[in-house]
């Protein structure tokens, strides 16, 4: 059994790192920690307080930042395998760690944490199957390849071809939809907490088409979020809009006395990143003027409306239109 890991790796997202991979021979990371990471006690604890001390990441990427950085100085070893996918050519680049971690930022460059690498090989994309493929599409800097590494070790080391089949191209494009829906989901609840969810409620009615307000949060009367089409915001239906990120169901009581503060006129929505209890959902039924979102779909709200989010949301929740085989949904 080979023991040796496969570290996917990426050379930024312009391949600013490219020339450092092949004319220096180095991997090279750009995750800012403050500096030299062996000064750092070998925790990922150690490296997430470096990470939050040096500002350089949002608080919900801290972990994943700091963990990457971490497995990259205490976790690769010598002799194991590397995988390159290189945008610029469309290939992937196999190669072997050859060095331990070094920090070098005497260049100036933006990717100072670094390994020497030797390049042993390189193939087309197309030699790989869509799962190894979209396997290597993360979104991370630098993981271990798990899933499809006896595929690569193949392709690599023994030279055969890949093996096609009828089902994989719809399996990978499920999973492209199951691995974004996850992503926002995971987003959300590790970044948008209390107040800053209030704010992408608000933002999410906006890009539907409404004018919004987020309110006082001391005078709320359980309404966090104010929506209507009328400009002037006088005309009905005006929609109170309630905003909970919480891990555990919503029940009746919350339900109902949230629905307590609307009016007959007016439309009461109730949005959570969990679910409602069946008790919950009957009282909703019976109410023509309040609406349960939850979180499934929510995720599909953003989705759907993601395009008409303004810079600032897009930045918080990163995604990108990608082209992936038109596969009928599985019965």
């Amino acid at each position: 059994m080979d023991l040796r890991r496969i570290w996917a790796v990426r050379a930024g997202r312009d391949n600013q790192a490219d020339h450092l991979f092949f004319n220096r021979g180095q991997i090279s990371l750009g995750l800012g920690a403050g500096g030299d990471a062996r000064l750092l006690r070998p925790t990922r604890a150690a490296f997430k307080e470096a990470f939050a001390g040096a500002g350089a990441a949002a608080p919900g990427s801290i972990p994943i930042q700091a963990g990457q950085l971490f497995r990259f100085v205490h976790e690769m070893k010598l002799g194991d395998s590397v995988v390159y996918p290189r945008k610029i050519d469309r290939t992937l680049r196999w190669g072997e760690v050859t060095g331990d971690y070094v920090y070098d930022g005497a260049d100036g460059s933006d990717f100072p944490h670094r390994r020497s690498v030797r390049w042993l090989s390189s193939r087309s994309r197309d030699d790989f199957s869509p799962g190894a493929l979209y396997e290597l599409g993360s979104v991370l800097t630098l993981f271990e390849v798990k899933s499809f590494a006896t595929e690569l070790r193949r392709r690599f080391e023994a030279g055969e071809a890949p093996e096609e089949t009828e089902e994989e191209s719809p399996a990978v494009a499920r999973d492209i939809a199951e691995t974004t829906r996850d992503f926002i989901s995971k987003t959300i609840k590790t970044d948008f907490k209390g107040y800053p969810f209030e704010q992408l409620v608000a933002e999410l009615f906006r890009a539907m088409g409404y004018r919004v307000q987020v309110t006082q949060k001391s005078k709320d009367d359980g309404v966090d979020v104010v929506a209507c089409r009328d400009p002037l915001g006088v005309e009905p239906p005006i929609l109170k809009i309630q905003a909970k990120a919480q891990d555990s169901n919503a029940g009746a009581d919350v339900v109902k006395a949230f629905y307590a503060s609307i009016h007959e006129r007016d439309v009461g929505v109730f949005v959570t990143t969990a679910g409602f209890t069946a008790a919950a959902q009957e009282f909703a039924r019976m109410r023509g003027n309040l609406r349960l979102i939850d979180g499934v779909e929510l995720v599909d709200l953003i989705q759907d409306h993601y395009e008409s989010f303004d810079q600032k949301m897009k930045r918080r929740i990163p995604l990108r239109r990608v082209l992936a085989p038109d596969v009928a949904p599985e019965e």
